[in-house]
């Protein structure tokens, strides 16, 4: 438990940045990750920026412009010195109303989990109420499903019966129930989540850093890393990086567990 970094992403939202913070800290976040294991980068860092890092006693890399999300989070996963990683833009509070709240015991799930499974990623969004989702259709009573449809994770939160709809989906139980998917049935998000550092590390940001240098039609100031992870196969052919490539697709998806986060913009 004290292999876990939270590495977050802010930029000019200071005041749901403090509340997202204060969130972690009341409700025992900060019990489970050291002050040297909370690493922000800001974006366009203001004082008011380094002043809530200083409160929150959390470590900070200030960049004066906006050098786009890809960019930081490469920085923010080469800065990781903790086995688990988890990545968190500065809008994820933990929930507050859940009767069962355990954050310690989310966390020594998400540990075991990822000690069997490198290539696992776990979301840590609320299953059933995870706030904003791009993929979430205006109306959910109207859109067609075809089998291989990309954001089966996130559809969770607004199918009512999701093993009725889908047909049986696996199931891990740990202290919590926690439900399995394939790379195939999720497109990368930035919801919050934690992997192991050594699979960010080894693979994820080594096929970043390639689409950067090799596509310069790329918008890595909005768009790099998303757009990057859910169309590897559109990256430019290496044989080093087609190898990455395939053990990417080895993600496996995990989600359910204490359905704590919630994201509140």
């Amino acid at each position: 438990m004290d292999q876990i970094s939270i590495c977050y992403l802010s930029w000019k939202k200071t005041d749901i940045f403090e509340k997202t913070l204060k969130s972690h800290l009341d409700h025992g976040l900060f019990d489970i990750i050291a002050p040297e294991n909370r690493i922000i980068f800001f974006q366009e860092t203001s004082r008011r920026d380094i002043e809530l890092a200083d409160r929150y006693n959390c470590k900070y890399i200030a960049s004066p412009s906006n050098i786009g999300i890809l960019q930081a989070y490469v920085m923010l996963v080469q800065n990781c010195n903790t086995k688990y990683f988890i990545f968190c833009e500065n809008d994820f509070l933990l929930n507050q109303n859940n009767e069962n709240f355990n954050i310690h015991k989310t966390m020594e799930d998400c540990v075991e989990l990822l000690n069997e499974n490198q290539y696992a990623q776990i979301k840590l969004s609320n299953t059933l109420n995870p706030g904003f989702l791009y993929s979430r259709p205006q109306d959910p009573c109207t859109w067609c499903l075809t089998e291989n449809y990309p954001y089966k994770v996130e559809s969770l939160s607004w199918i009512k019966d999701p093993e009725l709809f889908y047909g049986p989906i696996k199931k891990i139980y740990k202290n919590y129930k926690w439900y399995v998917f394939n790379n195939s049935d999720q497109n990368w998000s930035n919801h919050i989540y934690i992997c192991n550092t050594s699979f960010l590390k080894d693979i994820v940001v080594p096929i970043l850093k390639h689409n950067v240098l090799t596509n310069q039609n790329l918008d890595i100031r909005y768009q790099g890393l998303e757009e990057t992870l859910q169309n590897p196969d559109k990256i430019q052919f290496n044989l080093e990086i087609h190898k990455l490539i395939n053990l990417l697709k080895m993600r496996t998806i995990l989600t359910g567990g204490g359905n704590f986060f919630h994201n509140k913009v």
